[in-house]
């Protein structure tokens, strides 16, 4: 162990010293070729746990795992030094600050416009390098090293480019980016290394590119984030980080971007957040978190981010929400809460949302909507509530919502509501309770919508008995509306399958005496 750790050490030693001049014919590192010390120190690690595993003793389990965790550390840090090492052995290409730079840059194999300052190396299946033969123009702005299969590339990649702009290396497979691979490029505002292998980013990488504008990291496989990755990007407005296999969020690695206004750490593995994670990010209008782990928000987690527009917290965990966690978000227009663990929702969730546009709280596991819940978001055009386990929707449920005009309601568990239910819903242009368990509709409950335009009420089992004949005349008066298909009854008798909308008084109530009488009919 010890030599290996030696071995390990030395290398280290030698990349922080730079010791190592990987030129032509002279691939030594300290003494030692660099690709041998890598195969050695792999060769040792083999060496030594199956070594290990053979002194395997049933009464030092404990000490073993523990052996085994030491052991896969020390191979994770021999795969680190193998990327550090192949990063230094690639070329680099010249720069060229000379009159006639941009004609001898369009010499090489990438495509070079003067006009525009651009260089473009645009899918030229490159993988181990960049050209070789490439004269890069010293004043270049843009430079697209896009869809290639880049591995690596060296520390010196982009020195002198300090014009720089734009800098595009997705869709690679770069696994590794050197700590200084960025120093000299002062005025980069764009950077995209979206859909590449990066397993991690050392924490200064972001150093030395102040002015930086956008970044795009997403479609990765990082696991961890460096508390200090972000410092000092005051300028930064977009930042990507979905896709990517992230658990954790370290308390203040957001709090320099004063400027940033589109997060998106969607599609990760984030079970808990800071509760202070967002506390610096006064501008902020687009806030992504959907698809990860998250099982509950911190008190607290969006006081600060009162700029906040759009909200995606869609297909995590989460089973309630904290009293008050939307109170200062007074500019959200969006919230997305579908598919989650949510079971109970009331007034105070949403009272402070007054411009709030469109709320989903679909596929949770909501079981009643009580009066005025939504109250508080009185400018609420469209509201989802599918896929619940809804049974009861109280009178006043829907109170305020003078412009709402979507409410769905299907695939639920509904079997009535109250007759005047829609009176607080004069807007309401599309409504869906369709796949609930209707059998009937109260007297004249379609009458108040008065502008809707679609109405879905398919996948009921309606009961074709006299009192069905309400909702026949409306779908008589309504033939327009019917959005998707017609309504059909579930029973009683032959009646099951047949229209509701071809129900008649003499086919429903003639010789119906349960349904006259009022006894309640069979399905």
């Amino acid at each position: 162990m010890k030599g290996y750790l030696g071995l390990a050490l030395t290398l280290l030693l030698c990349l922080d010293l730079n010791l190592i001049a990987p030129v032509a014919g002279d691939p030594s590192l300290c003494g030692l070729n660099g690709c041998q010390a890598i195969e050695l120190a792999k060769r040792y690690t083999e060496h030594t746990m199956a070594k290990m595993m053979r002194t395997i003793k049933p009464d030092a389990l404990e000490e073993v795992f523990a052996n085994m965790k030491k052991l896969e550390s020390l191979v994770r840090d021999v795969q680190d030094l193998e990327r550090d090492v192949m990063s230094l052995f690639q070329p680099v290409w010249p720069v060229n600050g000379s009159p006639a730079r941009w004609s001898m840059c369009a010499e090489g194999p990438c495509s070079c416009m003067m006009e525009t300052q651009t260089v473009s190396c645009w899918r030229l299946e490159l993988q181990y390098h960049v050209p070789r033969k490439q004269q890069i123009p010293m004043d270049t702005k843009i430079l697209d090293l896009s869809m290639n299969r880049l591995q690596f590339l060296h520390k010196d990649s982009f020195i002198k480019l300090t014009e720089l702009q734009e800098l595009d290396l997705s869709e690679n497979s770069l696994e590794l980016m050197p700590n200084s691979i960025f120093y000299d490029l002062e005025n980069m505002r764009h950077l995209k290394l979206h859909k590449n292998q990066l397993l991690y980013l050392s924490g200064d990488l972001f150093q030395d590119t102040g002015a930086l504008r956008t970044i795009d990291i997403s479609f990765n496989i990082l696991e961890n984030l460096p508390e200090t990755l972000f410092k000092k990007l005051h300028s930064l407005y977009f930042l990507n980080l979905a896709y990517n296999a992230i658990t954790e969020i370290p308390a203040s690695i957001f709090h320099d971007l004063e400027s940033l206004e589109d997060l998106d750490l969607s599609v990760n593995k984030i079970k808990e957040l800071p509760r202070h994670a967002f506390g610096n990010l006064k501008v902020l209008k687009r806030l992504k978190l959907e698809e990860n782990e998250l099982t509950r928000l911190p008190y607290g987690i969006f006081d600060q981010v009162t700029s906040l527009q759009e909200l995606y917290l869609q297909n995590n965990k989460i089973e309630t929400l904290p009293m008050g966690v939307f109170a200062f978000l007074g500019n959200l227009t969006f919230l997305d809460l579908t598919s989650n663990q949510i079971q109970v929702i009331d007034y105070k969730d949403f009272i402070a949302l007054r411009n709030l546009r469109s709320l989903f709280l679909g596929q949770n596991f909501i079981t009643s909507i009580k009066n005025k819940t939504f109250v508080g978001t009185p400018n609420l055009a469209k509201l989802y509530l599918f896929s619940n386990k809804i049974e009861s929707v109280e009178l006043a449920a829907f109170s305020g919502l003078n412009s709402l005009s979507w409410l769905l309601l299907n695939n639920n568990l509904l079997r009535v509501l109250p007759r005047e239910i829609f009176k607080r819903t004069p807007s309401l242009l599309r409504l869906q309770i369709d796949s609930n368990k209707f059998m009937k509709l109260p007297e004249g409950i379609l009458d108040e919508l008065k502008v809707v335009e679609q109405v879905k009420l398919s996948m009921n089992p309606w009961h074709c008995d006299c009192f069905i004949l309400y909702l026949t005349r409306w779908l008589h008066r309504n033939p327009d509306k019917i959005w998707d298909r017609q309504p059909k009854c579930r029973g009683p008798g032959d009646l099951g399958g047949k229209p509701v909308i071809d129900m008649t008084f003499n086919s429903v109530c003639d010789g119906q005496w349960a349904s006259m009488t009022k006894i309640q009919g069979r399905v």
